[in-house]
């Protein structure tokens, strides 16, 4: 019978640096996940079965979720959302020149953003093509899965 490892108490959630090194660790470990959680109710689960990081370090592009059109909302915007979490970057960190400001328009599957996990970086990409209406989140901003990070008004 295996014995439940021992696990300090965590008053705060772990920043991104650190959630990749514990990923590393369970993939290192042979395991596939970790849950933690403490008195206030936070709960933490980090998952790491059935994912391979290239050697590139960058991951495949993953198409942000459509939006389910409900009565509430008549706009057709649609938004752009992280399929990860990490820090926001707008602008393209190697050229410095920015993915989709404000009133550019973008073709479906081309890069809007970027989400930096540690090392890696991670594209967002806009699900059709459209022009981009506006900005919901800042350069550096710690970006969470499912958020909104820019709407499209589709072309």
């Amino acid at each position: 019978m295996n014995t439940p490892l021992s696990v300090p108490a965590f008053e705060n959630l772990p920043n991104s640096e650190d959630v990749v090194q514990i990923s590393q660790w369970l993939k290192d470990a042979g395991l596939s996940s970790l849950e933690l959680s403490n008195a206030q109710g936070t709960r933490l689960r980090i998952s790491v079965g059935g994912c391979d990081i290239p050697a590139s370090g960058v991951m495949p592009h993953a198409a942000a979720p459509l939006p389910i059109p409900t009565e509430d909302s008549p706009s057709t915007n649609i938004p752009v959302t992280a399929a990860y979490f990490g820090n926001l970057l707008l602008s393209n960190p190697i050229t410095k020149e920015a993915f989709a400001p404000e009133g550019s328009s973008v073709r479906a599957e081309e890069t809007v953003a970027m989400l930096q996990i540690g090392e890696l970086t991670v594209p967002i990409t806009a699900p059709q093509s459209g022009t981009v209406v506006q900005v919901m989140a800042k350069e550096g901003d710690l970006i969470g899965y499912g958020q909104t990070i820019l709407t499209l008004c589709p072309s």
